[in-house]
């Protein structure tokens, strides 16, 4: 009987890994602005068979693999203790409190510093692996954590770590939490995020790198010989072991560095350098900085900067280590003006960068990166639309349960390949994530969004019924809306990875798109826009 059951798990993790050699097909037939002709429905009836196969054979992995850890990481949701902790405010400030001063520290360190990189045991992420990790042949710069600390001298300090890396799950952003419970509770720290720049050459910090078809086979095999067991993934221990540390250093320097100055909200137009793959052709098409300017003139200024671009200057599955176009930007800006720079990765579902418009040798390689970081850079420092922030510092986070639609990401989940936090509710399984909200200076509203956010939900202009997938329309206004701030801005990618977060009359086939695969729920859109909608609410 266990030979057999070995057998049957082997068979179906071959057919469920067919899906990663899918060559999605051209797009046109997944959207049509007109509508859909008679051939093209029928078309999409097709796809929807197709993927519905796959998702049951899927389900069936779920319901007969032994998965790794079942009864520790996957319980019933009615039995789930959420998290309190760093959670940010109840009620948000509105008038600027007596004695109220803005603070910021910022610090940085590598995360490839003092570790052989080139052993042979650390992947690169960014793309799925069925046979073989890509190890990296070529270490082109340098894979960095960068963290900075603000407060308003009032509601508390906020901490916000930004990772190079292709994204980070729950499960590693509650250790990095715990590992910085002390310092937080003496030091009044309300929040902790973390987030990544979904780099797609860098060493994995998810875990999806792996050699899949090793990871399925391995994985809950081990489950029948041995209560000692080892999770093939595509994370490093040591790697995730030294990147906790270095975090938790880094958080610990920007907070004991903070110092008093005056914090200002300023935007440059980068049109030219943005590419939307993917229709509704909808994006934020400027960068924007946070200028936080030390009343000690002896200080660096500290720029939190925030655009909605894919890093992928090496194409979306290399073999070289690169933080790519961010770490350029950071060290262009830092060379010409002396500032620290903090990138962050805002809503930017199929948006890809652009470089029609640079000059750029073809060798080296990071040549059109640094080009990118120059041209970006240089728009950074010429902005002169700066307005001061009054120090009104809001933030509030909560949990957010997305119902797992995407039996392949569960099935990784549950084989350790993610450290997501899931429970399963009756038969179905619950991705229990986070979402925040964030205000300056009662000017500037921040989603804090736990993953790749479609750019209409913020600011519309969403598919119409007639043009969508399934036919059906999108009914909530932008998110900027609700906010109603005179700005809404996204950090994306914090907190945790579920994926692509599509608008759910917009999400297609696994044949037709790339962003479906990767997605973790097609529903988490409606469930984000929900949940942004009542978190606005509690605190208004």
């Amino acid at each position: 009987m266990r030979n057999f059951k070995k057998i049957i798990a082997v068979i179906l993790a071959v057919s469920l890994l067919s899906v990663c050699f899918l060559t999605p097909v051209s797009a046109v037939t997944a959207y049509n602005a007109e509508g859909y002709s008679f051939t093209e429905k029928i078309e999409h009836t097709f796809y929807k068979v197709v993927d519905k196969l796959i998702d049951i054979i899927g389900r069936l992995l779920n319901a007969f693999l032994p998965g790794l850890n079942w009864t520790d990481k996957i319980s019933g949701l009615k039995n789930h203790t959420s998290e309190t902790r760093f959670m940010g405010e109840d009620a948000f400030d509105t008038q600027v409190a007596p004695g109220a001063h803005w603070s910021m520290g910022f610090a940085d360190a590598s995360l490839l510093e003092g570790l052989d990189i080139n052993d042979g045991t650390y992947y690169l992420a960014g793309s799925l692996e069925p046979i073989s990790g890509r190890t990296p042949t070529e270490i082109v710069d340098d894979q960095t954590v960068n963290t900075y600390a603000v407060s308003d001298g009032v509601s508390g300090t906020v901490v916000h770590v930004v990772l190079d890396g292709y994204g980070i799950s729950r499960g590693d952003v509650l250790e990095i939490r715990s590992r910085l419970a002390d310092f937080a509770e003496e030091n009044d720290i309300i929040a902790i995020n973390v987030s990544v720049l979904h780099q797609h050459s860098c060493i994995d910090t998810l875990g999806l790198s792996a050699p899949l078809l090793a990871a399925l086979a391995k994985n809950p095999m081990s489950t029948l010989t041995t209560d000692d067991l080892m999770s093939l993934s595509g994370k490093n221990e040591t790697f995730m072991k030294n990147l906790f540390s270095v975090v938790t250093q880094t958080v610990v320097k920007a907070v004991s560095h903070m110092t008093a100055g005056s914090l200002y909200y300023g935007s440059a137009d980068i049109t030219e350098f943005i590419h939307d793959k993917r229709e509704p052709i909808v994006f934020d098409n400027e960068i924007h900085r946070l200028r936080f300017v030390p009343d000690n003139a002896d200080e660096n200024e500290i720029w939190v900067c925030e655009a909605g671009i894919h890093c992928v200057g090496f194409g979306a599955a290399p073999d070289v280590l690169s933080a790519d176009y961010p770490y350029y930007i950071k060290q262009y800006v830092k060379d010409q003006v002396g500032a620290d720079v903090v990138f962050i990765e805002g809503a930017e579902l199929a948006i890809t960068t652009d470089y029609e418009t640079l000059t750029y040798s073809e060798t080296p390689a990071s040549s059109r990166l640094a080009a990118m970081g120059k041209a970006i850079g240089d728009r950074l420092i010429a902005i002169r639309n700066d307005k001061e922030l009054a120090p009104v510092l809001n933030i509030k986070i909560q949990e957010m349960n997305v119902p797992a639609t995407n039996e392949i990401l569960i099935l990784a989940v549950r084989e350790g390949l993610i450290n997501s936090v899931v429970a399963r509710d009756g038969l179905k399984y619950v991705l229990i994530t986070e979402i925040g909200y964030m205000e300056l200076g009662n000017e500037i509203g921040i989603l804090l969004s736990p993953g790749e956010t479609a750019p209409e939900i913020l600011w519309g202009g969403a598919t119409s019924a007639d043009a969508s997938w399934n036919g059906e329309s999108w009914n909530y206004p932008p998110l900027a809306d609700v906010a109603g701030m005179p700005k809404l801005l996204c950090f994306g990618l914090c907190n945790d990875q579920i994926g692509y977060i599509i608008c759910d009359n917009d999400v297609r086939s696994y044949l037709t798109e790339n962003e479906e695969i990767t997605a973790a729920s097609n529903v988490a859109a409606s469930t984000l826009a929900e949940s942004f909608i009542a978190l606005v609410d509690s605190v208004k």
